[in-house]
Order: C-alpha cells, then sequence, then structure tokens
C-alpha cells in the first residue's frame, strides 16, 4: 500500500531548472541474496507525463537510484546501492535503448514499449546491496530510496562515475565506510541537487526475509 507522505513542492534550481520534490512511505521487500542483503520495491510514479513525453520525444535522459539501509533504531548505514539508468529513445525504431550501470557492471539493452520501459526501470527485483557493516541478527532496518531524475550537476555526474568504478573505496584514503560517508553527502542536501524531480521512498521498519 503506497501513502504519500509529503509533497515538497516545486522548487527553483541554481541553473532556473524546475525540481520536482515528494516523499512516500512505500513498503518494500528486504532479502538475503547470495550472502548480502537484497531489496525489491517498485516506484512507477517517476515516470510522469512530463518524463513520459521527454523519453518520447527522443531526448536523452537519466534516472539514478541511491539505496541506504539502516538499522532502525541507531539509524546508522549498514549497506548502499547505487542503479544509474540512461534511457534513449530512437523515433525511427520506435525503440527506447537502456544502458544500465551499478557498481557489479554494466548492461545495454532494448525495450520495445513504454509500458515495458516503466516495468524495468520503475522498480527493483532482489537488487544486491553493498554491505557497509556485518548485519545484525533480529534487528530492524530501513530503507531510504532516492531518485534522482536528470541530474544536471556536472560534480554529481563525475561522483557517480568515481562511485560506480570503486565502490569498495579501495585507493582512497581512508576506510571504505569514509569514502562512502564523502560519496553519500551529495543526496543529502537537496538544495546542491539540480535535477527535474528527485523522489525518496522510505520503509517501515522491516526485517531481512519478513515484516
Amino acid at each position: 500500500m503506497v501513502a504519500c507522505l509529503a509533497v515538497v513542492g516545486l522548487a527553483e534550481a541554481a541553473r532556473g531548472q524546475v525540481r520536482e520534490v515528494k516523499s512516500f512511505s512505500r513498503d518494500m521487500q528486504l532479502m538475503v541474496k547470495d550472502g548480502k542483503p537484497g531489496l525489491s520495491v517498485a516506484f512507477d510514479e517517476i515516470f510522469t507525463p512530463r518524463l513520459r513525453h521527454r523519453l518520447s520525444s527522443g531526448f536523452t535522459s537519466r534516472i539514478l537510484i541511491d539505496i541506504i539501509l539502516s538499522m532502525s533504531k541507531r539509524r546508522t548505514p549498514v549497506a548502499h546501492g547505487l542503479v544509474q539508468y540512461t534511457i534513449i529513445y530512437d523515433i525511427w525504431e520506435e525503440t527506447f535503448s537502456v544502458r544500465e550501470e551499478t557498481p557489479g557492471g554494466n548492461r545495454s539493452f532494448g525495450i520495445g514499449s513504454m509500458k515495458d520501459l516503466i516495468r524495468t526501470c520503475g522498480s527493483l527485483h532482489e537488487l544486491a546491496l553493498r554491505p557497509l557493516l556485518e548485519l545484525p541478527k533480529d534487528e530492524r532496518f530501513l530503507v531510504e530510496v532516492r531518485i534522482t531524475v536528470n541530474p544536471a550537476s556536472r560534480e554529481m555526474r563525475r561522483k557517480v562515475r568515481e562511485y560506480l568504478a570503486n565502490p569498495d573505496g579501495s585507493g582512497h584514503i581512508g576506510s571504505p565506510r569514509s569514502f562512502f560517508g564523502s560519496f553519500s553527502r551529495i543526496f543529502v542536501s537537496e538544495k546542491d541537487i539540480q535535477a527535474d524531480m528527485v523522489y525518496t521512498y522510505r520503509s517501515p521498519g522491516i526485517r531481512l526475509g519478513g515484516n
């Protein structure tokens, strides 16, 4: 069941770009996959009429999905995930070309209809998250999924590319956890994000493999 918690409204980004910001409460499924936490969640609300029009017009669009898994009581981050979709519509072939980038690798594929595009890029199915700490047993967790559509900041895109290429933080001074902390700050302050829209989905307290 979906419940819209708040509509923050429309804001003007630094370069005059309209930024739509919304927050939702969303039931999610958290499981163990190959020894790592995995997440399933749907967020097809991001495919607004405005985004569908942009996609159908042949403009390249990017959807950045950032996930943080935290312990419910202490709010300590224990796992993280990142997915970036780059989508372009071929107006001659009438198909969508999609490039999916994750810390685990990249893949490219074609999709024949808007309906199938929304089904594919409007949800995550058992996405493996990267642990930051050993997950405690008998603990409730909170999941925050932040979706940024068409991020405009060059610095933000640079940091995303850097993280996708080096998700463990190896080669950086400090621990992987400190590298994650440095990277994740680009998602914390709304005023630093220039984008068409930023939608945030938050789960109630859930356990691995159940409620």
